[in-house]
């Protein structure tokens, strides 16, 4: 397994570096051509930005929910003739996915008590 795990590891790791210095290359050139034509650069500020409160919010459900499905997949991987990766890898992925719906239902409760 780790034949396969590290190949991908370091080609996900070089190509997100190379993505993201691309991202924030383009992004400095866009704002110092902006900023040359004499426009403000405020327009790259508005959009509905939610409090770091929320952001809190979803990442600590999704944590839970990923325990969670480690435990489940360890539970389900001993208890059954399931493959552990399979096992592991199906119950992190269900319960993740479920953490973020429930964050999108939660959201949208407090976004309409406003």
């Amino acid at each position: 397994m780790e034949d396969v795990l590290v190949p991908l590891i370091v080609f996900g790791s070089i190509s997100t570096i190379i993505i993201m210095l691309s991202y924030y290359k383009n992004r400095r050139i866009e704002r110092t051509a902006l900023i040359a034509s004499g426009k403000e650069a405020s327009i790259f500020n508005e959009g509905d930005k939610k409090p770091a409160v929320y952001s809190a919010l979803k990442y600590g459900i999704f944590l839970i929910a990923v325990a969670i499905g480690l435990l489940m997949g360890d539970t389900l991987a001993k208890n059954t003739n399931l493959d552990e990766v399979v096992a592991y890898l199906s119950m992190v992925l269900a319960f993740g996915g479920a953490a973020l719906l429930l964050y999108y239902i939660l959201q949208r409760r407090i976004d309409a008590g406003k």
